[in-house]
């Protein structure tokens, strides 16, 4: 009898927790409203989404489109939270017309779900071999340009890394803005342990965070410090990232990673690509930005990379108040940060504007220091 008290206790009290993340998920909710929705197949039969914001009216008239690819554990609202805190929207107001991907297993895209067969099975090679292809074929056929240019926010601007030397890639790309894009891994061991990541890969997080979200923001516990700067992230956009950004992982996705941060290595889970080793094969034209606070992509290792890359045209700036910044940027504050509309963004604006048709020359390459 006292362990069926027991059973129906744990029960109750699952449900309890069930019930609480999805009051959580209602009350911080964001809704977002893109212009367009689109929707493409990835080469296996995956459904990708792209959402739209056309230029905006008064905008300077840009040649290429921008696809945006976001960063691990998210969706697309980590590059589009809300009006004030959207990559997106800047760049639209700037006269881009800007394309936001959601990778496989999130959002819009196809996910696993009860009875639907499907598994959280994919890995970082699904997003460069099949969703990126994918997204830029459909992004051209709309719009018929050329070229894009392509933005990506840490995991996303590896899969741009590898996107970009791919040998079988058929899409043009004009430039690639890397925020906090390290291929390196040395010093990410320091702060995130392999082994953790590789015994938890059977997580399903996104409902533990939303279960977090009411709390979260009014303390800064160290370890969380590790993905953003409190100064620079109010505790509101906090919860709302929390219940809005944030998508479940894939068990081979995080297999991929612990391997990376074990040995420190850049490749393909079979092994057979070095995505590291094809850095050097990259001529487009890249701007990298780093900040100083971010542990996981610390500014050397980006800047390592930086210099790996074979792009005669490349910037590497350190985004610290060393600078000429009002803060110190970690990692997500770089995109939904309290300064970076003010900051960031318009570095970004920038650099696409000024490569809307220009090529690589061989003395483009520039760095600013590295110290903070």
């Amino acid at each position: 009898m006292t362990a069926l008290w027991a059973i129906l206790a744990a029960i109750a009290g699952i449900g309890v927790l069930a019930y609480a993340s999805f009051l959580a998920a209602r009350y911080f909710f964001i809704p977002r409203y893109p212009d367009e929705i689109h929707f493409t197949k990835a080469s296996d039969g995956w459904r990708i989404a792209l959402v739209r914001y056309r230029p905006r009216p008064g905008a300077p008239r840009r040649e290429l489109p921008v696809l945006g690819v976001h960063g691990l554990a998210s969706n697309r609202n980590n590059l589009d939270l809300t009006d004030e805190r959207s990559l997106a929207q800047a760049l639209a107001s700037d006269g881009y017309d800007v394309w936001l991907i959601e990778l496989r297993g999130r959002g819009l895209s196809t996910r696993p779900r009860l009875f639907s067969g499907l598994r959280y099975d994919w890995c970082f090679d699904d997003y460069v071999d099949k969703d990126l292809p994918a997204a830029a074929s459909a992004i051209r056929a709309a719009t018929g340009a050329p070229r894009l240019h392509i933005v990506g926010f840490s995991t996303g601007a590896l899969a741009a890394y590898a996107f970009l030397s791919s040998p079988r890639r058929d899409s043009d790309v004009a430039s690639l803005v890397s925020l906090a894009g390290p291929a390196w891994f040395g010093r990410t061991s320091k702060t995130l342990s392999g082994r953790l990541i590789r015994l938890i890969r059977w997580m399903r997080h996104r409902w533990l965070m939303r279960l977090l979200a009411p709390v979260s923001g009014y303390v800064h516990p160290s370890p969380l410090q590790v993905i953003y700067n409190p100064e620079n992230t109010e505790g509101a956009i906090q919860r709302r990232a929390m219940v809005n950004m944030i998508a479940n992982f894939s068990r081979n996705e995080l297999l991929q990673y612990s391997d990376w941060i074990l040995n420190d290595v850049f490749r393909s889970i079979d092994r057979r690509r070095d995505y590291r080793a094809e850095l050097g094969q990259i001529t487009t034209p890249v701007l990298f930005l780093a900040g100083p606070r971010d542990a996981l992509a610390p500014p050397d290792a980006v800047k390592t990379t930086f210099e790996a890359i074979g792009s005669t045209d490349k910037q590497f700036r350190v985004c610290s108040r060393a600078q000429g910044l009002r803060v110190n940027y970690g990692h997500f504050d770089l995109v939904i940060g309290r300064e970076a509309g003010q900051e960031i963004f318009p570095q970004i604006a920038a650099w696409l504007a000024a490569h809307e048709t220009a090529q690589p020359t061989a003395s483009a390459t520039t760095t600013n220091p590295t110290t903070a």
